[in-house]
């Protein structure tokens, strides 16, 4: 488990390094907050961890029945 939480991080400190960039960061503050949550859920599916807006969140880790 401890791999996957580090590949978490590691995608937590690349997205905030990303949308706080000078270069990208004028594109992130017209998006409407629903439009970052699903760039967010965009980056995490794409490392291999897919989530669901469930309720008052904006994602929850969906169950991979592989582990």
């Amino acid at each position: 488990m401890a791999e996957r939480e580090q590949k978490l991080i590691d995608i937590l400190f690349s997205c905030v390094l990303t949308i706080s960039d000078p270069e990208h960061a004028g594109a992130f503050s017209k998006k409407t907050k629903e439009e970052r949550a699903a760039w967010v859920a965009e980056q995490l599916r794409g490392c291999g961890f897919d989530t669901s807006p469930v309720g008052a969140s904006w994602g929850v880790l969906r169950r991979n029945d592989d582990e």
